[in-house]
């Protein structure tokens, strides 16, 4: 038996209710419960006015029972700080293949086989119905957009409005996907090092763009072989920990440029512990040691939605070919796959989907967005039969509550009214 929890955050308007709102936040694997919950909410005061919204903790993920389990938190500590450019290729994929055995031995008997994103799509379906609504309106983030574009392939007469933002293009293949993420990631990584102001009152590490450079590739020779102390914890700062911090860095550089000024100052003087903090951030860690599971969760989506390499020179030729995209990420990047070199055979492979027979699906873009790079969503407007873009300018990953009253008010339109912007807004 499959329990899901399911979160319900009621219309702040009874009186000009117009439906049922389902959320995924990505993740790939985040709790919807929990996101709903946030404070101050995720969501306009229209949209909490007129919608009844949804979500759920997707199966495996989360608070739902079972869920998958995989590395105890002392392992998955270890694992984040392997080296992903080790020349020792065969140990990285043993790391991979172990990580996959464990989760199979410490989850669920087919679990791991059941969780990607082809079943969540049924599960949406059935929580439509289960719920008592004929349609249904959708707002996907990040690989939650995964999730809206197949949910409107297979059922897209219960849909009435459909919002992607920060869009999981479904025709790329898993090469394509982190080459290009490893792309842009650096892209934002030199966007920061160019661009670099003081943000929430700490001033840049360094006093012009060639000095951050100097300064960032200062600290990713030296922690291959000398990794950075953290005062007052054994664990240590190294190429793992640094490409996950510099890959929070691009996420949202109105709170993390913040975070990167002090924790790169810090590291200047020999000390880990900003880097370490961002570097959990990214993976999941809590302060306690535990992990929150988004991470590990995703795994099982991650692997599940796409072929992936499953021999050491597959793996190899990924990882240098993101590396080459990725000087400072590409490794990292990579290492994503490795679980996925000994995973269950997947339920999807790469498909140009066109819902053909769905509502227009407005596809919001962001033009230095790392993880879901702006071509991507380019391209899924543009193959959806009935496809809308929407640009908004700017960086950081997705734009819906965190941009501009542009992209708010246009999303807004869409979910309530069922009217579109003009395909190639701007924002």
């Amino acid at each position: 038996m499959l329990h899901l929890p399911v979160i319900k955050s009621p219309t702040t308007d009874p009186a000009h209710r117009v439906g049922t709102l389902f959320v995924d936040p990505g993740g790939p694997a985040a709790s919807g419960v929990g996101f709903v919950q946030q404070q101050p909410s995720p969501f306009s005061p229209a949209l909490r006015a007129r919608f009844d919204i949804v979500s759920w903790d997707r199966r495996g993920s989360a608070a739902s029972d079972p869920a998958l389990h995989c590395l105890d938190d002392s392992a998955l500590d270890a694992y984040n700080h392997l080296d992903p450019a080790s020349s020792d290729v065969s140990a990285l994929i043993r790391a991979g293949a172990s990580y996959a055995t464990a989760c199979r031995s410490a989850s669920a008997a087919g679990l791991t086989s059941d969780g990607g994103t082809l079943q969540t799509a049924f599960d949406t379906n059935l929580l439509r119905s289960a719920i008592g609504e004929q349609k249904i309106s959708y707002l996907g983030f990040s690989y939650g957009t995964f999730q809206g574009a197949w949910y409107a392939e297979l059922f897209p007469t219960h849909l009435r409005s459909i919002v992607l933002d920060g869009m999981f293009d479904p025709s790329l293949s898993g090469e394509q996907i982190l080459v290009g993420e490893a792309a842009e990631f650096e892209g934002e990584l030199r966007y920061y090092e160019s661009a670099c102001t003081a943000s929430g009152g700490v001033a840049c590490p360094a006093p012009d763009p060639a000095g951050m450079s100097a300064l960032i590739d200062a600290l990713t020779t030296r922690v291959r072989t000398s990794p950075l102390p953290v005062p007052g914890s054994t664990r240590t700062v190294g190429p793992g920990e640094l490409a996950s911090a510099f890959t929070f860095l691009g996420l949202a550089p109105e709170v993390t440029w913040g975070l990167a000024n002090a924790a790169l100052a810090q590291a200047a003087a020999g000390d880990g512990t900003g880097l370490l903090a961002m570097a959990d951030a990214w993976t999941g860690r809590n302060p306690d040691g535990t992990h929150d599971g988004t991470a590990v969760d995703g795994t099982a989506l991650w692997c599940s939605d796409r072929p992936w390499p499953t021999s050491a020179p597959g793996w190899s030729a990924l990882r240098a070919a993101a590396e080459a995209a990725g000087p400072h990420i590409g490794a990292s990047r990579a290492e994503q796959a490795l679980p996925c070199t000994a995973w269950n055979p997947p339920t999807l492979a790469p498909a140009a989907l066109t819902a053909p027979t769905a509502p227009p699906i407005v596809v919001v873009s962001t033009t230095g967005d790392p993880a879901t790079p702006y071509q991507w969503g380019v391209h899924a407007a543009r193959t959806f039969a009935h496809g809308v873009l929407l640009t908004f300018q700017g960086h950081g990953h997705t734009a819906y509550g965190r941009s501009n009253a542009c992209v708010t008010d246009a999303v807004d339109k869409d979910l309530i009214n069922g009217t579109p912007p003009v395909s190639g807004t701007v924002c």
